[in-house]
């Protein structure tokens, strides 16, 4: 395999939300990549945190525990270094997790007048620890023969869900049941498990950046801006380094990796395509310790 472009990835999904590999294969394509850290930060969840930190520490790999949460804005806040300790963050995740098996039941009922042979249990067999979403529902699909390919846009997935946009959607739907904090409570959730907060690919719509809106996520503890991420053009990546200079934040990066069910729509994406520099990286970590000793 060749070289990583960054050494460092700070965005990489897992089995425990919507990505395609468990935490410890997650760890392992970052050994053979050539990485020396990974973050892994799925999705409203932290469930593959425990599993990749052990992988990672058998392995040599620094994994930095983290999370990506949804907020009512439609921004995605990033924390980074959070802890294991009971807090509002932990209590908040679990809530959400409950009120995620609601709806997914709702969808599963609905399938199966298309024909979903996929029942309740394997499903929560197949999610586990993590928080159910359509990735899963469709591995199953996938395994037990009813899909011929597994990916999200394949032409079966399709037609069998009638809806070309149905993985988005899904998530549309489920946030008009209004599950999510918004943004300034994401950043405080964060904090309260000793985690520092980022603001995910905050110009992927390619708009510009809101620096009102900068300031007053700043004001409540925001601590860095993602830039090199494959959503941010170079003239993004720049306008972002600039405002991070303005706003005295952090700049950070990663892959955002899915793999496997999003391997035709990432288009040959990897881990390690993006990243930061080891010393961004140590920024990130003496400002989360600053956080965490008060």
């Amino acid at each position: 395999m060749s070289a990583p472009e960054y050494i460092c990835d700070l965005h990489v999904h897992t089995t425990a939300s919507d990505g395609g590999y468990s935490p410890e294969e997650i760890v392992r394509m970052a050994v053979s990549g050539g990485l020396e850290a990974v973050a892994i930060t799925d999705h409203d969840s932290t469930a593959s945190n425990r599993a990749a930190a052990a992988a990672g520490e058998e392995s040599g790999l620094r994994v930095i525990p983290g999370v990506e949460l949804t907020t009512l804005e439609r921004y995605h806040i990033l924390g980074y270094f959070i802890q294991p300790e009971q807090s509002e963050l932990y209590e908040y995740l679990a809530g959400l997790k409950k009120r995620s098996w609601v709806f997914m039941r709702g969808i599963l009922d609905r399938l199966r007048s298309r024909g979903l042979r996929v029942t309740e249990q394997e499903l929560a067999r197949r999610t586990g620890e993590g928080i159910p979403n359509m990735s899963h529902l469709l591995d199953l699909m996938y395994a037990a023969g009813d899909l011929p390919e597994p990916d999200f846009d394949s032409p079966a997935a399709v037609s069998f869900f009638g809806d070309p946009d149905y993985l988005v959607n899904y998530f549309r739907e489920f946030a008009r049941t209004e599950p999510f904090v918004d943004a300034a409570g994401a950043i405080r959730l964060i904090l309260s498990a000793g985690g520092a907060p980022v603001w995910a690919h905050p110009l992927q719509a390619g708009a510009d950046l809101d620096r009102r809106e900068v300031q007053r996520l700043k004001k409540q503890g925001l601590v860095g801006l993602e830039v090199i991420t494959p959503k941010h053009d170079k003239s993004a990546r720049a306008l972002l380094d600039r405002a991070c200079l303005e706003f005295d934040l952090i700049p950070t990066g990663g892959s955002d990796y899915h793999g496997r069910f999003f391997d035709s729509i990432e288009k040959g994406r990897r881990i390690g395509s993006c990243g930061v520099e080891p010393h961004c990286l140590e920024r990130l970590s003496l400002r989360a310790l600053k956080l965490q000793a008060g």
